[in-house]
């Protein structure tokens, strides 16, 4: 038998999950469970002290003539990034490969059935979970440390795990012309902003708590996301987003340097900008300058690339000062080229290149329709287990393992080839 289930009896209080709580989850390349069954130590430095790296990633349905596949987008742009933000701060990680990681990545979605809920309306396709639809799974690698003391110094042994959640619109601009943004109104200043850390975000998190503080007040207008600015008032990015200015023909976005995750979204913006014949540049503007600029973007991975229309400024207290808004914002005819040239890519174009690896490409018919049953099945299994413990209070952890086929897409490693020559993160950190 390929696959053994692993039981284990752990008394906890059920608060509430979540639905995402349904789906599984990996630590490591070989161990699955579903989230719920699964805990760091809760002495772990991760959980103290933020030492955890991350990456954003997508999982996206594609349609390739009468054919519907589900495609992991950019991973070689991805793992290099969180490759190099793991060696800059001193980690010492070799556990695992590309290659292991993606098909633990489309194991876990095979063991969600998810290759068999891929919705089709018109040209757009979506992933349909608990009888919603989403666009996109969102794929979180988050490299932590496994060592279960407390103490600074203490040896960090750093494991892999692997979260994937349907995900909607992370952003949904109301008006074609753009979101509004408020101004976060002190000064951010991280001394580890190059990088995708954990430590960087209990500030978004902040951010975001003001913002909703802000809208509740019923002050005008009513802002979407946040916006910060480090302490010689250049706009540097959003909560978890970059952010790209458009002005003169010419695309900007604030460096590195200045306190700015080298975004890989804005790669990919920059070269459709040179083929539009856009100029393409790292520069700093400030808010004063939102004025002067034709548009402003917000570009991520979970938000793809949405016009800014307006900024926001308030005071310490948070009240309303002024706001700027750019001359056009999403309804400039270059903005909306950028987005559509964009939203070919990820419906699967290769006018480009190939950004995609698929599901397809990793795992054989016979192994998925194997992993569809084992996923259904383990479910059955902790319903069974959580009705005799009595699953109101509690639940039964468990995992499988499951060894790889140690399969490999034969297409991955030139599109990984090019990628890393266009793209690499190296010919964006200034």
């Amino acid at each position: 038998m390929l696959f053994n289930f692993h039981l284990k009896l752990i008394i906890m209080y059920d608060l509430g999950r979540p639905v995402t709580d349904n789906f599984y989850m990996s630590e490591g390349i070989t161990r699955y469970s579903l989230i719920r069954g699964h805990a760091i130590p809760s002495v772990s430095p991760s959980v103290h002290y933020a030492s955890a790296l991350f990456e954003g990633m997508s999982i996206i349905a594609v349609r390739e003539g009468a054919k519907l596949r589900l495609g992991l987008f950019h991973p070689a742009l991805n793992f290099e990034r969180l490759r190099h933000n793991i060696k800059s701060l001193g980690y010492n990680w070799e556990l695992y490969s590309d290659e292991q990681i993606i098909e633990s990545i489309f194991t876990i979605c095979a063991l969600n059935n998810w290759n068999n809920a891929i919705e089709l309306e018109g040209a757009n396709t979506s992933v349909k979970c608990d009888g919603r639809e989403y666009k996109r799974i969102y794929v979180r690698p988050l490299v932590y440390s496994n060592y279960n003391g407390i103490g600074l110094a203490e040896p960090h042994n750093i494991e892999l795990m692997l979260n994937l959640v349907p995900m909607g619109e992370y952003i949904s601009p109301p008006d074609p012309a753009g979101v509004t943004a408020l101004l976060y109104p002190k000064p951010r200043d991280l001394p580890f902003a190059q990088y995708k850390v954990s430590s960087n975000y209990q500030l978004s998190i902040h951010a975001k708590t003001v913002l909703t503080a802000y809208n509740k007040s019923n002050n005008p207008p009513h802002c979407d996301e946040v916006i910060f600015q480090n302490s010689r008032g250049i706009i540097t990015e959003g909560s978890g987003e970059n952010v790209v200015m458009l002005r003169d023909n010419e695309l900007i976005t604030p460096p590195p340097s200045e306190g700015a995750l080298p975004g890989i979204t804005y790669r990919i913006l920059f070269m459709i900008a040179q083929e539009l014949g856009l100029k393409t540049r790292f520069a700093t503007f400030k808010y004063g300058d939102v004025e002067s600029a034709d548009a402003l973007l917000f570009t991520g991975n979970a938000a793809g690339a949405v016009p800014i229309k307006r900024i926001v400024r308030v005071d310490e207290d948070y009240n309303f000062l002024d706001q700027k808004a750019c001359k056009e914002g999403g309804t400039n005819p270059m903005v909306q080229k950028l987005k559509e040239e964009y939203n070919r890519i990820l419906l699967g174009d290769t006018a480009y290149g190939n950004f995609f690896t698929y599901l397809d490409e990793w795992i054989d018919e016979k192994r998925l329709s194997e992993l569809n049953a084992l996923g259904a099945e383990f479910k059955r299994l902790l319903a069974e287990e959580n009705r005799r413990y009595d699953g109101t209070n509690s639940t039964v952890l468990s995992f499988m393992e499951i060894p790889p086929a140690l399969s490999v897409s034969r297409n991955y490693f030139d599109d990984k080839k090019w990628m890393l020559e266009k793209f690499s993160i190296q010919n964006y950190l200034k």
